[in-house]
């Protein structure tokens, strides 16, 4: 039996939503008047009624202190219950909405990581299985509208402690500790943007299935098609809180990693100050004890590239911290390692006294350790895949003179395709070969090669960011994941059973 939307149908006395299968012995009700009982004439004999009528019940059953301690016993497992479940009353829902939200809007706030997304996503997966089909909608945008409104406010908190607008900072000023401030007060955007992956992954789940229920319905129904409005408008907002996040993180981070990025250019890692400095670093880290989750740490690099490193290092602690899906992260770490491609090489184009075999030595040396750091981080792959243009450039201006002078231009271009022929062309006009020596007629590029092309890369180019469409990773038959949800999740139950009780006149009142 399927009542249709707004139908007034009730199975064994409980309001009827969804579809249902009847059972002999159930009673349904039908508008406010009519009570059906189902029976199966191929059942005897005939079971018994699945509901108690209220002119059949006995007195002594509803006054008996052995039903009170039942129902004592039965709320005292519910509340202490290690099942992904939240009940709630509709008429509670905004006031159990707030208290999530209000509750948990901090990765400081102890329910871990994505406390958020779980605890509103039980919250949403009751009202889809149990309660009127009109409400999910409107918990759903609801959720988005309170998440939107708090990142607004971290987004403008951040900004004031962050300017984006007449930054003066040199590149002196940027010191490891103001990088890990910098990390510090982008954890709740990072938070937000985690939990808001996780619950746009589950609210796609939720509005599929509510349209294939929908099926049944009238085509057209205005109704339903304000509910579908509804929950195109949450998922909307949730795309803005994502994408909002995303780019402060990355703006942010990025401007952090321009100031530093020179250092890999200029650095000498085979003096003798940089290995003295060397030295130090790791004589200092002798004896520390890695904590869990940390990645390698960058004393073995010199000093001024290891603060390169740590920009890379805290960025990834934060995307650890908040649980990030691992299609976010490699997006988050696309674009960093887009930026540092792009920022590089150009810098490297721009400044042709680095055009020579030694200056390139020492570039490929300083690129090497940081791509061996990346490469014991997890991130080799995306980081070999996005900076593989610089790679190139600084490999070629490591190729040895002699052999160079005897190259050609075709071979050349054929081993270096990824530089376009204007950039190689720039390369070669301006390699330092000595103050008296000409660049060899074999590396001229044939008459017909368009050399108009800009030899710098655009940062428009970057790649865009692609909001997620996934499973979700939060398995609600599954039990509490963690110790911190459960005690949240009990503190909820007796929060929303505090309400249900403060409605009951005093002697109806259950006590714990």
């Amino acid at each position: 039996m399927r009542p249709f939307r707004g139908g007034a149908v009730t199975h064994n006395g409980v309001a009827l939503y969804r579809e249902t299968v009847l059972k002999p012995g159930d009673v349904v009700g039908l508008g406010d008047h009519f009570l059906f009982l189902y029976r199966d004439p191929r059942v005897t004999p005939a079971p018994p009624l699945a509901l108690t009528l209220p002119w059949q019940a006995d007195a002594s059953t509803t006054c008996c202190p052995s039903g009170l301690v039942d129902r004592q016993e039965a709320l005292k497992l519910y509340l202490a219950s290690p099942e992904s479940v939240l009940k709630f009353h509709p008429r509670h829902a905004d006031d159990l909405l707030q208290e999530i939200i209000s509750k948990n809007s901090s990765p400081d706030s102890g329910g871990g990581p994505l406390a958020p997304a779980y605890l509103l996503s039980i919250m949403i997966d009751h009202a889809a299985k149990h309660l009127d089909p009109a409400l999910t909608p409107q918990i759903l945008l609801k959720s988005a509208n309170l998440i939107k409104e708090i990142v607004w406010d971290n987004i403008k908190e951040f900004g004031d402690k962050h300017p984006t607008q007449n930054s003066t900072e040199q590149e002196g000023e940027i010191s490891t500790p103001n990088v890990q401030k910098l990390s510090s007060d982008l954890r709740p955007l990072m938070f937000w943007m985690s939990n808001a992956t996780e619950l746009l992954n589950f609210f796609q789940v939720k509005v599929e299935n509510m349209e294939k229920e929908w099926e049944f319905e009238a085509p057209g129904d205005p109704v339903l098609t304000a509910d579908m409005d509804t929950c195109s408008e949450a998922l909307a907002q949730l795309d803005d809180v994502i994408m909002h996040t995303f780019q402060q993180c990355v703006y942010h981070l990025t401007k952090t990693l321009y100031s530093l990025l020179p250092a890999l250019l200029d650095t000498n890692p085979f003096s003798n100050e940089e290995k003295e400095k060397e030295k130090d670093g790791a004589r200092g880290a002798e004896g520390e004890e890695k904590k869990e989750g940390e990645v390698d740490d960058e004393s073995v690099l010199p000093p001024k590239v290891a603060g390169l490193v740590e920009v890379y290092r805290c960025s990834l602690m934060l995307s650890r911290e908040a649980c990030l899906s691992p299609p976010l992260t490699s997006q988050t770490f696309g674009y960093l390692f887009f930026f540092t491609n792009t920022s590089l090489l150009n810098t490297l184009l721009e400044r042709d006294g680095l055009f020579s075999w030694s200056r390139a030595v020492q570039i490929r040396t300083n690129l090497d350790l940081v791509l061996d750091w990346l490469q014991g981080a997890g991130l080799g792959d995306i980081a070999s895949e996005f900076m593989k243009k610089l790679s190139v450039t600084v490999n070629f201006l490591c190729i040895p003179k002699t052999r160079l002078i005897q190259s050609s231009w075709a071979s050349l271009k054929e081993e270096h395709e990824l530089l376009s022929p204007a950039q190689l062309h720039h390369l070669l006009t301006h390699y330092k070969l000595g103050p008296t020596r000409a660049p060899p007629a074999s590396w001229a590029p044939p008459t017909s090669t368009d050399l108009s092309g800009d030899i710098f890369e655009s940062f428009l180019d970057h790649p865009p960011l692609i909001l997620p469409n996934e499973t979700p990773r939060l398995d609600l038959s599954q039990p509490i994941p963690s110790s911190e949800l459960q005690k949240e999740v009990t503190r909820l139950r007796t929060y929303l059973w505090g309400l249900d009780q403060d409605e009951l006149p005093a002697n109806q009142r259950t006590r714990l």
